[in-house]
């Protein structure tokens, strides 16, 4: 009598993580972009759907499908840039995608120094006697956070955000074999630091890094914890810039 096989357990397909920033907005000058609530201009929205183009040809190079689920920051540039984003794809595909809201998403928050000049800032938090001056590039220090209520670090809002990543893409269903990308549309200081969190990006390294407008890089899911860099790249920032979140 032949010896029953048991039955290969269903294995799921990849999952992949585009980390896109926002399109650009108009910055007021001396001011952290953090928690700004203003929306993208016209070269941001023109840089939103032409993000669509690049998306379609890495899951074509790549073999992947895209999720029809964008997550995205609720700030407004944010917002805006994976709306805009998600009618391209569907404009190119025929198919639906939707956008969802996630406060996880949020670049690092100033707390209550939120949406105040950079020297504001400093001046105000000079007048109080508990406190030292700020340290020199302390807008860049990724464990530095303003001593006031609210406020995080960079290296906090970055695991707040990969954690949001890793939980989005545990949730698919892991029998499902189809190759994902899901979209997740942030800010360039939390998306930064999340690789750092996620172990595709050194410490070292991340405070002299940018990511380009609207543009992604791809990051490959391989179990609990487990990542390993698919695409894109990080941006050397020009030493005399600040960053533009």
């Amino acid at each position: 009598m032949p010896v029953q096989q048991e039955a290969a357990a269903p294995r799921g397909g990849r999952r992949v993580a585009a980390l896109l920033r926002h399109g650009h907005f108009d910055r007021p000058d001396d001011m952290a972009s953090a928690h700004l609530l203003l929306p993208l201009s016209a070269t941001g929205r023109e840089q939103a759907r032409q993000a669509a183009g690049r998306l379609l040809a890495l899951c074509e190079a790549e073999g992947l499908e895209l999720d029809s689920t964008l997550e995205a920051s609720q700030l407004l540039r944010a917002h805006e840039t994976a709306s805009l984003l998600a009618d391209e794809l569907g404009r190119r595909t025929g198919r639906a995608f939707r956008v969802q809201g996630r406060a996880e998403l949020l670049e690092r928050s100033l707390g209550a120094c939120a949406n105040l000049r950079l020297t504001e800032i400093e001046a105000l938090l000079g007048q109080d006697a508990r406190l030292e001056a700020l340290p020199p590039g302390w807008r860049r220090m990724p464990e530095f956070r303003l001593p006031v209520p609210g406020a995080e670090s960079l290296l906090q809002a970055g695991e707040r955000t990969a954690a949001r990543i890793e939980a989005s893409l545990a949730s698919l269903d892991p029998s499902e074999p189809r190759d994902l990308l899901r979209i997740f549309v942030a800010h360039s200081g939390c998306l930064r630091h999340a690789a750092v969190s996620l172990g595709t990006l050194e410490p070292g390294a991340v405070a002299g890094l940018t990511l380009e407008h609207a543009r992604a890089v791809t990051l490959e899911r391989l179990g609990p914890g487990r990542w390993r860099p698919i695409s894109g790249t990080w941006t050397k920032r020009p030493p005399e810039t600040e960053p533009r979140a």
